[in-house]
């Protein structure tokens, strides 16, 4: 009995002990920052306390078992992309806790199946639904896309906690029952809808089981096919779903659309009778576009709202919308304009620009939407004369135009010239990431000479902006050589020196102040300083060099700041990346708060995310006018 006494009593020593530790640890840490804040007198401590979460990933991070020769970070050009969801094997097991469920991997994007490790579900639910509905920062949306999508195993479940999941844990889970079993997948699903990730939504979605009973996760999944131009695929679902939910409309009317297309039109025009005594009176376009189905018209709905139901019925009919439809239309929607076979195709191609503008389509869509637009060949062969106010050629017209003149050139220096306006056209109109990625392959083309320095800063933005580190150094070198002679290289070299620093460049950032520097300048050194000390990098100018400078923007979200600082230090990935996306905002990551923007930046690195966190910086960067 004694034996037994003394192996219990250590057994509870090495699991409470630890515990205890970390806990004296941070009541110290936090009673040393309140006693400085406060002014009291105290003894010096014998280390500084860091500013920002620890820029190593944690003890945590190294016990999991997941394999030590793979990494959730991405190269940085591939950070701020949308993740490509072709030939991605999903595991079967995983159909048993539809929570679970998810289509990434770390070998294709995914952040890991204990992402979701030592995160209590109601906290992840609620940050979950507090998630800004549209991100300005390319960067952050591409990390909740792969966050969400994550193949994980849900956060408060009851599969094993050393993540080897058996059947027996997995059917546990199915059987729990209650309306809320799969909340946490309607949520992920939610979020990527709201997002406009139609190509992961769609993924995700057609692995739910049909045991599943939701219904705003069968119209989710019926309008994702739809807007995706997958008709059969939805209207094959319909008639199951249509008898599941007899009392919602959406799925009487996507059963007359199916009965059209599929050329039953008595029994399309029997369903549409019915629904004319049924149907709210907003709901105009729909019997709109109906009225096109029977008489053959392509139909005008003029301000109506969309719907994805209604876009699909306007491709079928060839009906047409106007640009002020682009501009109002929610991300999701954008897809099915993007999609439509008739009309201006100026309509097209601005919805395109907007989805690349995101991540939530490639560059190459945009350049064929671009190749669909009609130009002479004076036009192409003098587009920069073209290209004014005076002409009318301007905003998406001019972009295409200039783009397509560039995409034929053959000689460098003026296919150079033809990308900095096109670039200049896209900055001034907030689309400078929507055509960093479509150019790509033309830059490519262009070798980094002395001949092109005149380019070279508008080159090497660019390049960084997309995350194409290697590229941008090279025109950074040629600026250096060119600026052994001409002082405006070397000038220009300095003002892009900080975005190698933080590509992880060498060379520290300049401590060199001159006795003119505008204060907008200033503020631009402190973002630097508080990003390159984020990444983990040393640096000789110190705090105190840009003490006086006025940062603007408030610090709102403090509690999710600190909150972002326990999670990152713990190791919880996937608290820890929702709470750097709802501490940022939706706003553009260079109208934060500096301190903001350091934390969020040191905390993916601390959590295996450098790529990630290096992008988030030099995103920052450009938009404050690096």
């Amino acid at each position: 009995m004694n034996a037994f006494r003394a192996r219990s009593i250590r057994s509870m020593a090495r699991r409470i002990l630890p515990r205890l530790w970390r806990r004296l640890r941070l009541a110290g840490l936090l009673l040393g920052f309140l006693v400085v804040a406060t002014g009291a007198e105290a003894q010096e401590p014998q280390a500084p306390i860091s500013l920002f979460p620890p820029t190593a990933p944690p003890p945590e991070l190294g016990e999991s078992s997941e394999d030590p020769g793979q990494s959730p970070s991405l190269p940085s050009g591939s950070a701020v992309e949308t993740p490509q969801y072709e030939g991605i094997q999903v595991d079967n097991l995983s159909e048993l806790d539809p929570d679970s469920l998810g289509i990434l991997d770390l070998a294709n994007g995914g952040l890991g199946p204990k992402v979701w490790d030592g995160s209590q579900r109601p906290r992840i639910a609620a940050l979950l639904r507090s998630l800004p509905d549209r991100q300005a920062s390319p960067t952050l949306r591409s990390l909740t896309t792969r966050l969400l999508l994550s193949s994980a195993k849900a956060p408060g479940g009851t599969a094993r906690s050393d993540g080897a999941r058996t059947v027996a844990d997995a059917l546990a889970v199915a059987q729990a029952g209650g309306p809320e079993s799969n909340d946490f997948l309607r949520l992920r699903a939610e979020h990527l809808y709201a997002m406009g990730e139609l190509g992961g939504l769609n993924r995700l979605l057609d692995l739910v089981p049909q045991r599943v009973d939701d219904p705003w996760l069968a119209e989710a999944r019926v309008d994702g096919l739809l807007l995706a131009g997958r008709d059969a695929e939805a209207c094959g679902l319909v008639p199951g779903l249509l008898a599941r939910y007899p009392q919602e409309l959406y799925w009487s009317k996507a059963q007359v659309f199916c009965q059209f297309i599929a050329e039953q039109a008595d029994q399309a025009l029997l369903g549409l009778d019915l629904l004319r005594e049924q149907a709210p009176e907003n709901e105009s376009a729909f019997f709109v576009l109906a009225d096109g189905f029977i008489s053959g018209a392509a139909p005008d709905v003029g301000d109506a709202e969309l719907t994805p139901l209604t876009l699909a019925m306007l491709r079928k009919t060839g009906g047409t919308l106007s640009m002020d439809h682009v501009e109002t239309a929610g991300p999701l929607l954008l897809h099915g304009v993007a999609g439509l076979s008739g009309g201006d195709p100026s309509v097209r191609a601005a919805a395109v620009e907007r989805l690349v503008e995101i991540g939530a389509l490639p560059g190459e869509r945009l350049s064929a939407a671009y190749d669909a637009l009609e130009f002479t060949e004076a036009e192409l062969s003098d587009a920069l004369n073209e290209v004014s106010p005076a002409t009318g050629v301007s905003g998406l017209h001019g972009r295409a135009l200039l783009y397509r003149a560039a995409d034929r050139e053959t000689l460098a220096a003026t296919r150079a010239e033809l990308l900095r306006a096109v670039f200049l056209s896209a900055e001034q109109e907030e689309r400078a990431n929507a055509l960093a990625r479509t150019a790509l392959p033309l830059m490519k083309q262009l070798a980094p000479t002395p001949e092109l320095a005149w380019f070279a800063p508008t080159a090497a933005r660019n390049l960084f902006r997309i995350g194409q580190f290697e590229r941008a150094g090279a025109w950074l070198s040629v600026l250096r050589i060119d600026g052994l002679k001409h002082p405006e290289s070397q000038e220009a070299y300095a003002a892009l020196a900080p975005l190698r620093r933080l590509a992880g460049g060498r060379d520290p950032l300049s401590d060199d102040v001159g006795e003119t520097e505008e204060r907008t300048s200033a503020a631009r050194r402190l973002l630097m300083l508080m990003l390159s000390r984020a990444l983990g990098q040393d640096e000789r100018l110190s705090w105190m060099d840009v003490a006086d400078t006025e940062t603007g923007a408030p610090l709102p979200r403090l509690a999710n700041l600190l909150a972002l600082g326990d999670a990152a230090a713990a190791g919880r990935r996937g608290e820890a990346v929702l709470l750097t996306i709802t501490a940022l905002g939706e706003q553009a990551p260079a109208d934060s708060h500096p301190l903001a923007l350091g934390y969020a930046v040191s905390a993916l690195t601390a959590i295996g995310l450098g790529g990630e966190a290096r992008a988030l910086a030099i995103e920052a960067a450009l938009a404050a006018g690096i």
